[in-house]
C-alpha cells in the first residue's frame, strides 16, 4: 500500500465513510498528512469547494462508493473536477481520474473500499472551458453519507 506509485486511500464503508489510511503519494497529491486524516470522515477532510456553486465532487464520489458497496465490483469514474484545500485552507482546482474498488473479507463481505485517484490536472487548461451544470450539482447531505450494507 505505502510502496504503491499511485495515490491510494482506504475507506471504511460504515457510517461516515471514515478514512482508514492513505499512502504518502495520496497525501502529496491532496496536500494532507496521511496520519492526521486517519479516522476522519471522508467528506469532512475532502468537502466540495464552497467557492464553486457547481461543485459536485462529493455527490459524484459518494455515488461511486455506493455502487461499489452495492455491487461488490470496482467502479471507474469519469475524470472529474474535485478541488482540494491547501494547508492554508484555500481551494485549488484539481482534476482526477478515480477508481474505487472493494476490499473483501474472506467470506466475500465488503471490508473496505480502496480509492485510487490519479491527478490529471496537467491535462486540463487553466480555467477549463466547460463548467458543471446546475442539473448535476445536487449533493447528498453529509448526514446521509452511509453506504448500503453488503
Amino acid at each position: 500500500f505505502e510502496a504503491a506509485p499511485m495515490p491510494l486511500l482506504l475507506l471504511d464503508p460504515g457510517p461516515g465513510l471514515r478514512i482508514v489510511d492513505a499512502n504518502h503519494v495520496y497525501g502529496e497529491a491532496t496536500m494532507v498528512r496521511p496520519g492526521r486524516i486517519a479516522g476522519e470522515k471522508l467528506f469532512d477532510v475532502f468537502p466540495d469547494n464552497p467557492g464553486d456553486p457547481f461543485a459536485d465532487g462529493v455527490a459524484i464520489l459518494f455515488d461511486s462508493l455506493r455502487i461499489v458497496a452495492e455491487t461488490g465490483q470496482s467502479h471507474a469514474m469519469a475524470v472529474q473536477r474535485y478541488d482540494v484545500r491547501t494547508p492554508e485552507g484555500t481551494f485549488v482546482e484539481r482534476y482526477w481520474q478515480p477508481l474505487n474498488s472493494p476490499v473483501l473479507h474472506e467470506n466475500g463481505d465488503l471490508a473496505f473500499i480502496l480509492n485510487r485517484a490519479i491527478d490529471v490536472t496537467a491535462k486540463f487548461p487553466r480555467q477549463a472551458p466547460w463548467r458543471r451544470s446546475e442539473e448535476n450539482s445536487a449533493g447528498v447531505p453529509a448526514s446521509q453519507h452511509t453506504l448500503p450494507s453488503s
